[in-house]
C-alpha cells in the first residue's frame, strides 16, 4: 500500500510537529513584525487547513483597512505585550464571552445560563465595539431601538454591565458606560407595560382534544397530570414517586429539572404540597403501569424510558405533536398551569389557598396575570372537571 500524502498546504499557513502531536500554524507581518501563531485544538485535515486560509484571508484583509484586533484572534498570544495593553483591544464580544465563561465556572444554575445566553445574542449588535470606546451615548442608541419590554431590556443591560466591569478591572475602562444610562428614560409607555409573555389557557373543549389526541398513554398522563395541578414544567419532569401521598391524596413538590440537572424549586414558596384531584389521581394510577416499578421518576419520555430532560423535551416530542393532531392552536406547555389556574379561580376556589397550590407567596400574582380570563370559564360544568370550589 502506498504513503497517505501530506494535505496541501495553503500559502501562509504550516504545520508544527510535537511531542503531543501537530498544530496548525498561521504566519503575518503586522506593524512590522513577522507573527506565527497557533490554531488550537485544530486536527491536521483538509478542511482545517482551508479553515486556517480563510482566517488569514481575514487577518490580512483587516490589518489593510486598519481594523485588526490582535487579541480579538488571539486572546492569549504573548505578542500582545509588543502591541500594548492586551486588554486594550478586547471587544464588546470578548468582555461578554469571558464573563459568561465566568459564570459557568461559579456553576451557576442551567436556567440562568441559558438566560445570560439569550442576553449575550440580544446585544449582538455591540459585539463589534471595542470596550474602550462603548460611551453612554451608544448606549442610549441602542435602548431606543430595542423592541422588546422594559424588563427584558433591564435584563439585558445587567448582562452588560457586569460583562463590562471587567473592562474597568482591566483598567480599559474608567467608568462603566451601563452605569449613566437609564432604560426607562429611552423607551415609550408602550414598551414599559408590554409584556413579552402571554397568557393563553386552553379552553375546556380544547382540553378535552388535547387529552383525546394524545399519541401515547403516558403522554396523556402527564397533560392530565399538569392541567389538573398547575405543577411547572420543571416540577413535573422532576417528580418521583416517593413524592406521591396516594393516602392523603397530595403531591410534595421539592425539586424542578432544568436541561437535566435536578434542583430546588424556583422559589421557597415553591417547595409545597399540592392537592390531588381524582382525575390527578386516575393520570397517576394510569402511569404505574409504565413507571412505579423503577421507584423513581413518574413521568418519562417513552420513546427513551429515560426521564423528561425538560420543558423542551416534552414541547418538542410530545405537546406539538399532540395539538398538531387535535388541531388546537400553538401555545406552549406552561399553558397547562394557566388553565389550572384560570380554572380554579373561575370557580370561586379561595385564592390564598391558590397561591400555595402553584407555589406563589400569595394571591397578587394570580389578579395581575389571570384576571381578564375568567369570563372565558363561567360556563365550566363542575361535575365534568371535578374541581374544588
Amino acid at each position: 500500500m502506498g504513503k497517505t500524502e501530506s494535505p496541501k498546504l495553503p500559502r501562509g499557513v504550516t504545520v508544527r510537529k510535537h511531542s503531543q502531536g501537530e498544530t496548525i500554524n498561521i504566519t503575518f507581518t503586522y506593524k512590522g513584525v513577522k507573527c506565527r501563531e497557533p490554531l488550537s485544538n485544530l486536527e491536521v485535515n483538509n478542511k482545517n487547513l482551508k479553515y486556517a486560509e480563510r482566517t488569514l484571508g481575514e487577518i490580512h484583509n483587516k490589518i489593510e483597512r486598519g481594523t485588526f484586533i490582535y487579541a480579538e484572534y488571539f486572546p492569549r498570544s504573548a505578542r500582545l505585550k509588543i502591541f500594548g495593553n492586551a486588554a486594550t483591544g478586547k471587544t464588546v464580544k470578548m468582555y461578554l464571552d469571558e464573563y459568561l465563561s465566568i459564570c459557568e465556572t461559579r456553576k451557576l444554575s442551567p436556567s440562568t445560563i441559558r438566560g445570560y445566553k439569550k442576553c449575550r445574542s440580544a446585544l449582538s449588535d455591540l459585539y463589534s465595539f471595542p470596550a474602550s470606546e462603548l460611551t453612554p451615548a451608544a448606549m442610549k442608541s441602542w435602548i431606543q431601538n430595542r423592541t422588546t419590554s422594559l424588563k427584558t431590556i433591564r435584563n439585558q443591560l445587567s448582562f452588560l454591565r457586569s460583562a463590562l466591569d471587567e473592562a474597568v478591572t482591566d483598567g480599559v475602562l474608567q467608568i462603566n458606560p451601563v452605569s449613566l444610562v437609564t432604560a426607562s428614560r429611552y423607551q415609550s409607555n408602550k414598551t414599559n407595560t408590554d409584556s413579552d409573555y402571554i397568557v393563553d389557557p386552553l379552553s375546556p373543549t380544547e382540553v378535552d382534544a388535547l387529552l383525546t389526541s394524545a399519541g401515547n398513554k403516558q403522554w396523556e398522563n402527564l397533560f392530565m397530570f399538569a392541567i389538573q395541578t398547575g405543577l411547572r414544567s420543571s416540577e413535573l419532569c422532576a417528580l418521583r414517586w416517593r413524592d406521591i401521598d396516594f393516602i392523603g391524596k397530595t403531591a410534595h413538590i421539592q425539586n424542578a429539572s432544568v436541561v437535566g440537572v435536578i434542583k430546588g424549586t424556583k422559589t421557597k414558596a415553591g417547595t409545597r404540597k399540592v392537592e390531588l384531584t381524582e382525575e390527578a389521581l386516575l393520570a397517576l394510577n394510569s402511569q404505574k403501569a409504565f413507571t412505579f416499578m423503577k421507584n423513581a421518576t413518574v413521568f418519562e419520555d417513552p420513546k427513551t424510558n429515560k426521564p423528561w430532560a425538560g420543558a423542551d423535551a416534552i414541547r418538542k416530542k410530545a405537546w406539538v405533536p399532540t395539538l398538531r393532531k387535535a388541531g388546537i392552536r400553538y401555545r406552549n406547555p406552561y399553558q397547562t398551569r394557566h388553565t389550572f389556574a384560570t380554572r380554579h379561580i373561575s370557580l370561586g376556589a379561595n385564592l390564598f389557598w391558590l397561591s400555595t397550590q402553584m407555589g406563589h407567596k400569595g394571591p397578587e400574582m394570580l389578579f395581575r396575570h389571570y384576571g381578564q380570563y375568567l369570563k372565558d370559564y363561567d360556563v365550566i360544568d363542575k361535575k365534568v372537571y371535578n374541581l374544588k370550589n
